[in-house]
């Protein structure tokens, strides 16, 4: 087995235990048990649990900002509505979806109350990044008059915070992914018929 293969081994394996026990709950014995090799062979690939962390960090950081479209120039095609629900509803599949991302949440989660870099991490992705994302987004939506003059952060709160909590949810009981995938696209129809401006009101 290649080198680059027996680091992705030993980072999925790292990430599997670091979403069940937390990082802190995770040693190095048990990460090299769970690739079946030796602790002293792991430190071939990595020099010990914070770079394996580091290393899953970056991974996922690049996968969570490139298929949420953060730091690209995505949200610029967003005029209407049905390209805002278009956009959001590939964000909350890839989101649902992922399973890098699925146990990253569920890492942070656990940590979040006494990991402050961990504690960080849930807070920017849970609410600051793509509350920063769709409050650009509103901002650009009444600036095309779809939607009428209002404050595009408290808008961005109102749409993302439904979702976030339904997508923790999610994480606890993946069995209603389903259901909750249709009560977040309930939530999205709801919103822009509550706030956008109907096309007749536009002439």
């Amino acid at each position: 087995m290649s080198i680059d293969s027996n680091r992705e081994k030993i980072l999925n394996a790292a990430l599997d235990l670091f979403s069940s026990r937390g990082y802190d709950g995770t040693s190095v014995d048990e990460i090299a048990s769970e690739c079946g090799m030796k602790a002293p062979n792991l430190y071939r690939y990595f020099k010990g649990k914070e770079e394996i962390f580091k290393c899953i960090d970056s991974m996922v950081e690049d996968q969570y900002k490139s298929s949420m479209g953060m730091g690209l120039n995505s949200m610029l095609w967003i005029h209407n509505a049905v390209e805002l629900k278009t956009f959001s509803m590939h964000q909350i599949m890839f989101t649902l979806t992922n399973e890098h991302i699925i146990k990253v949440r569920k890492m942070t989660t656990i940590e979040q109350f006494r990991n402050e870099f961990l504690s960080q991490k849930a807070s920017d992705h849970q609410l600051n990044f793509t509350l920063n994302q769709y409050t650009d987004i509103f901002a650009d939506l009444i600036k095309y008059g779809q939607i009428s003059e209002d404050d595009p952060a408290m808008l961005a709160l109102e749409y993302i915070s439904p979702v976030t909590v339904l997508i923790q949810l999610c994480d606890r009981e993946p069995d209603k992914k389903e259901d909750i995938l249709k009560k977040i696209e309930r939530h999205i129809d709801r919103f822009i018929d509550k706030y956008f401006i109907k096309a007749e009101e536009q002439l």
